[in-house]
């Protein structure tokens, strides 16, 4: 059964005020009546009233996070930073998982607001101008990495339209002139919030839009690995793979290697995100890298500041750069 401040009252023969001066440290009060309270206190076990306090103070010092999910180890690590930063600022964290379903997100962002968060921080599923109002108007500032909902909720993230580009680019300049682009989350477009995958489409068409003689496919199958090995048959000359993920590189490195397809002899192939396992693969794969703590740890002091009534960037750039390795 929960001890309360008016059973320790009661035994120590105090009002309850005293027991909350004593339990809170303030002033007003006998130091020898302060100690038999906290020793009370101590040997009873108990715990103050968290909700009661946090109702009182008009904050619970919680935050929510909405992933879609972890097995891309880019939001494992990204969480972890975020719980970091919001740990060291005196924050506990809700984790869930929209699984990319955009009810089971709403549902989230509902519930995580009747446990009376502070905050919220969220890649969304959900897109357009009614979810944008729902964000807007919920009783907790939100902050968004990964897809962008609008311009008036903060935005962490890096400028994937001008990475993709920078990619393009860098496979061009080691003479590939044919190009298989592999972002099988195209094909949800119009269906769900892609913003990160069409921005970095965007970069592939800006550059392929500037060196003329580069010819471009693009796989958005849900299967893509067999869309793939189709598009190299198909292709004349060495072409390389350039994936808007590393988990979809990793994939067609794989199938390469069971079909006795040489990387990078016959096929580059250059992945995105430079995720933490990127160290055990062979041929070492090239990759687009970026600061993924420092994402996290931005969104949690960004989304911390804003619920402490400090003006944050409607958006905010992590750097990026390119990472050549063997694969190409």
């Amino acid at each position: 059964m929960k001890v309360t401040s008016k059973q320790i009252a009661e035994i120590c023969g105090v009002t309850r005020g005293t027991v909350d001066r004593a339990l809170h440290n303030r002033p007003g009060i006998h130091a020898a009546t302060r100690d038999k309270i906290l020793k009370v206190a101590a040997e009873l076990g108990y715990r103050p009233h968290f909700l009661a306090q946090s109702l009182v103070k008009g904050r619970t010092k919680t935050l929510g996070v909405i992933l879609f999910d972890i097995h891309n180890r880019i939001f494992a690590q990204l969480y972890h930073s975020f719980e970091a930063e919001a740990r060291r600022r005196g924050y506990v964290v809700y984790l869930v998982l929209s699984n990319k379903d955009k009810e089971l997100e709403i549902q989230y962002i509902n519930s995580l607001l009747d446990r009376q968060v502070d905050g919220i921080a969220i890649t969304p599923v959900n897109f357009g101008t009614e979810f944008a109002s729902l964000l807007a108007k919920a009783q907790a500032p939100v902050v968004t990495f990964g897809n962008r909902v609008s311009a008036d909720i903060p935005f962490v993230w890096i400028d994937d339209r001008q990475a993709i580009a920078e990619s393009v680019r860098h496979i061009y300049a080691k003479g590939y002139r044919s190009l298989i682009y592999v972002s099988p989350p195209l094909r949800l477009k119009g269906k769900q919030n892609i913003g990160t995958p069409e921005q970095r489409h965007l970069g592939l068409l800006d550059a392929c839009g500037e060196l003329g003689d580069l010819r471009a496919t693009v796989v958005t199958d849900r299967d893509f690995v067999p869309a793939v090995v189709r598009a190299l048959e198909e292709t004349e000359g060495k072409p390389a793979v350039l994936c808007s993920s590393d988990v979809y590189a990793l994939e067609i490195v794989r199938e390469f290697k069971q079909r006795n397809i040489r990387v990078p002899g016959q096929a580059g192939v250059m992945g995105f995100d430079n995720i933490d396992t990127l160290q055990y693969v062979d041929p070492p794969l090239a990759t687009v890298d970026y600061n993924v703590d420092e994402i996290g740890r931005l969104a949690a002091e960004l989304l911390i500041r804003r619920i402490e009534g400090q003006v944050i960037p409607p958006r905010t750039n992590v750097p990026h750069r390119i990472v050549d390795r063997e694969s190409l």
